[in-house]
């Protein structure tokens, strides 16, 4: 019996590789069937292999190799410099053996022609290996060199913001202290002093020397779009959006018709918030709305005055590692190996941001982190970003069967987002909070009351903030000529987009790379509507899982057996139509717009 097609209906990991096994023995294989599967069978798994090594080579980098420096050595600034560089130059070398298989001739081409007659094989898992690998390979004779160029920047433009230290009354200080101090300080000086030590990561130089973040961030920016239009595309963003199999006229009216949806309840709680800026920082009316204050990077400490709610308050001193753990062993997945693996406090000179490494998917997966060490500064928005990164992103990616094929052994961006920031909301479940956090009753009453309408709001102005301005910013961006791409005009750009979004005021006669602050314009460009499209996801499966787990919810064996069935195929489907098979719907706005309905701002 012809194994179903992809579209018609869902085949679990299990049967997807016995189907591919069947097929090797296969007597009346096609000569483009025998192409693929040797193509699969040989250099799909060298790729994985010089992929491998990369990603390695990348944790180093960040990591610093897991070097522990003492920043008040004389010879500090030195050994950085010395490890900085080597690891910068073997993340370099790594990738750029990547590119010199991806572009070699030979395998490219055949690839190519086997993506030419794809129809052919009968398998729609073979064809859909294929497909993966087709726009890897598809850019072979795209100017190598100008692949190399652009890898090497995105590397060095990594190292200038974990290079970057921000000063505050003249002393440098971590990022997450400075974090900190945002989220708390009621001084008006002080918040303008803070949001501009945050902000000016834009104008920070490697060593004092060479050009700024922005400045390099111009280039790249330059770099990529010459890329993209040497492989026919007119932009950067476009291209990258249809290698991520997202349609760009579907997103852009996705993202008009979410922000018709939420504008109204969103103007409401900017009233509430220039009421609580005007109240924290003694400030007139007027300013409230100064980004030093609101819309800049200070927003979700004001909501906490707002909504009368901060889970910092409730897990200072908690070590979330354990909590993890047990987290997973109650949905079922176990995620003790990405813990135990996982590089999570800071160091001098280490990268001051948080990421999942799937290394090598399922046995190698690992969180890049900085807690702060004595478990005091920032906990609540450290568990919620370690159930991000460990429960969801690593969560998924532990579910993956180890017998899929490499080129399908991954996660869609969209998909694994969207249980990224899906378990971001055990923190609110009852049962979570009672069984795990082992809270009070009245502890749990507040989460579930306060902090879950904190939460909604919280998401209210990460959609405008994040989801929905940065998308249209970066669209924006990239279709700018070369010409127009200056600090000046972007700077602009992105004042203009601010106001637009969140009804923020520029200070008259800012000029400044405020939009640097954002590291992902750096070094993982075109991803933010990942992040939308990832959340529109996210509330259909956790409607799903909600409409099964009645009593528990999240917290739920529901939970595991939904990510272990789904996340155990990794891209076996577009993930499109992932989403089908996983709410039985297409993807739309109805469940996200029912979350927000719960949102209570009178």
């Amino acid at each position: 019996m012809k194994t179903p097609t992809v579209t018609s209906s869902f085949v679990n990991a299990k049967d997807i590789v016995a189907s591919l096994n069947r097929d090797v023995l296969r007597s009346d294989l096609n000569e483009t069937e025998r192409a693929a599967i040797e193509f699969v069978k040989e250099d799909a798994v060298k790729l994985h292999d010089l992929q491998t090594r990369a990603g390695y080579a990348y944790w180093d980098l960040l990591t610093l190799g897991g070097a522990k420096l003492d920043a008040t050595a004389n010879d500090f600034k030195e050994k950085l410099k010395e490890l900085q560089q080597k690891h910068g130059d073997e993340a370099d070398n790594t990738q750029k053996a990547v590119i010199d298989f991806t572009t070699n001739p030979d395998i490219a081409k055949k690839v190519i022609s086997i993506y030419q007659n794809v129809n052919a094989i009968q398998n729609p898992f073979l064809q859909r290996q294929i497909t993966v690998a087709h726009p890897i390979f598809s850019e072979y004779n795209i100017d190598p060199d100008l692949q190399k160029k652009i890898a090497t920047i995105t590397n060095n433009l990594s190292t200038m913001y974990g290079d970057y230290k921000p000063v505050f009354k003249g002393k440098e200080i971590k990022d997450s202290e400075l974090d900190d101090l945002l989220g708390r300080t009621k001084n008006p000086q002080d918040a303008i002093e803070l949001a501009s030590a945050k902000l000016a990561v834009g104008n920070h130089k490697m060593s004092g020397t060479g050009n700024t973040v922005a400045e390099t961030i111009l280039e790249a920016v330059k770099l990529r779009n010459e890329f993209a239009r040497k492989a026919g595309a007119d932009n950067y963003y476009s291209y990258s959006l249809k290698k991520q199999e997202i349609d760009e006229n579907e997103l852009v009216q996705l993202l008009d018709s979410v922000k018709v949806m939420i504008k109204p309840m969103y103007d409401k709680l900017r009233e509430k918030l220039d009421k609580a800026a005007q109240e924290r920082f003694g400030i007139a009316k007027e300013d409230a709305r100064l980004i030093w204050y609101q819309g800049g990077v200070v927003d979700y400490g004001i909501l906490d005055d707002v909504m009368n709610f901060n889970a910092d308050d409730y897990f200072k001193g908690m070590d979330p590692r354990p909590l993890l753990k047990e987290t997973g062993k109650v949905i079922g997945i176990d995620v003790d190996s990405i813990v135990d693996k996982s590089d999570l406090f800071p160091r001098p000179g280490k990268n001051p941001h948080w990421y999942l490494f799937n290394l090598t998917v399922p046995d190698d997966i690992r969180s890049f982190g900085n807690i702060d060490p004595n478990f005091e500064k920032s906990m609540g928005y450290t568990f919620s970003t370690e159930f991000h990164e460990v429960t969801g992103h690593g969560g998924g990616y532990a579910c993956v069967d180890a017998e899929i094929p490499h080129l399908l052994r991954d996660i869609h961006t969209i998909v694994t987002e969207s249980d990224a920031m899906m378990m971001e909301d055990l923190m609110f479940n009852e049962h979570w909070l009672k069984e795990i956090a082992k809270f009070d009753a009245k502890t749990i009453e507040t989460f579930t009351n306060r902090g879950a309408q904190h939460r909604l709001a919280h998401e209210l102005i990460t959609f405008f903030k994040n989801f929905l301005l940065i998308p249209d910013f970066e669209r924006a961006l990239y279709r700018l000529p070369d010409s127009d791409l200056t600090l000046e005009k972007v700077n602009k750009l992105w004042a203009n987009k601010q106001e637009e979004y969140l009804g923020v005021k520029i200070p008259e006669g800012r000029n400044e790379p405020d939009w640097t602050y954002k590291i992902h314009f750096a070094t993982a460009p075109v991803y933010y509507q990942c992040y939308f499209l990832g959340q529109l996801l996210r509330a259909q499966v956790r409607a799903t899982i909600e409409s099964t787990a009645k009593e528990r919810g999240l917290f739920s064996k529901e939970t595991g057996d939904l990510l272990k069935t789904y996340r155990a195929v990794g891209q076996s489907y577009p993930w499109s139509e992932l989403a089908k098979h996983m709410t039985n719907k297409p993807l739309g706005v109805e469940a996200l717009k029912a979350e927000f309905e719960k949102l209570k701002l009178d």
